[in-house]
């Protein structure tokens, strides 16, 4: 039995059109009856109920895919594990990661951890915080670096609590903050579980106006763009700040407001400790930087 022929078989079984099929596999649709026709011969039994031109899946169809699904996961996780071994790697890490950490610390966490450890390959999946927990908890992802914790059982350590900065374009740093909080919009992250707090001191203020945004990067170009103000973690704005390409300032009235980090597995490895330790390298070195203390 032929390994195309189940990759065929499951395109077709999900798509249930063999010209569709034909065109996701780059193939001739002769090809996908071909293939289709060989592992019927191979199962003595129908994958397809046939009407005219029109297939539909049938019982034993929609039960030899899950078993197809599992054969070619078996085999291509064995084929990358060999190939991997052949090219000096001998063990694997998949991180789970809020798109916030892996525009600002993980670059560095990733070069200092492949120094350290150039036998292990790292695999890095994008995931929004709240999805991470659940990622790690489902073996998904071996490690997970999330702006929320989880309530699964999950080994849990803080990598950072971090002061917030109030971001204001370069054009603007000379104008006090209690004038910008009332002039500029401010803009803020629907998934930042610091934004309750940044609000209850907020409504202090005679009156401001806010727009939501859902990723960090965008909030940063508004301000770089003059079109807001922002208030985010101290290791997200850092590159941009010693650019020179905003002005970052820490607010008294806000500066018992904390964004955490949090460091997420399942279970501890000799790699993971090792991948544990370099975070933690990492963001002391960012987080304690000095940057400016007031406005």
């Amino acid at each position: 039995m032929e390994t195309e022929w189940l990759r065929t078989f499951i395109v077709a079984a999900k798509t249930e059109n063999f010209r569709e099929t034909a065109e996701k596999c780059f193939v001739m649709q002769s090809t996908v009856t071909k293939h289709i026709q060989h592992l019927e011969k191979a199962l003595q039994t129908q994958l397809f109920d046939r009407h005219g031109k029109q297939v539909k899946l049938n019982s034993v169809g929609a039960h030899f895919l899950e078993q197809a699904e599992i054969i070619i996961a078996a085999f291509d996780g064995g084929l990358n594990s060999t190939l991997s071994f052949i090219n000096g790697y001998t063990s694997q890490l998949t991180i789970g990661v809020a798109p916030q950490i892996a525009n600002s610390t993980l670059p560095a966490i990733i070069e200092i951890f492949q120094r350290q450890k150039p036998t292990v390959q790292l695999a890095i999946e994008l995931l929004k915080s709240n999805e991470i927990g659940e990622a790690v908890y489902a073996g998904d992802v071996d490690i997970g670096l999330s702006k929320l914790t989880s309530t699964r059982d999950l080994q849990t350590k803080i990598l950072a609590q971090e002061p917030l900065q109030l971001i204001v374009p370069v054009a603007k740093k000379a104008t006090d903050a209690l004038t910008l909080l009332q002039q500029e919009t401010i803009l803020t992250h629907e998934y930042a579980p610091y934004w309750q707090e940044v609000q209850q001191v907020l409504q202090q203020l005679p009156n401001y106006k806010s727009m939501h945004l859902n990723q960090t990067e965008v909030i940063k170009n508004f301000v770089k763009q003059g079109l807001g103000i922002a208030f985010l973690p101290k290791s997200v704005i850092e590159a941009e700040y010693h650019q020179q390409l905003l002005q970052s300032y820490s607010v008294e009235e806000f500066s018992h407001i904390v964004s955490n980090t949090y460091f997420l597995t399942k279970y501890l490895t000799t790699d993971i400790d090792a991948f544990l330790a370099v975070c933690h390298s990492v963001y002391k070195r960012t987080v304690f930087k000095d940057l400016p203390t007031s406005f």
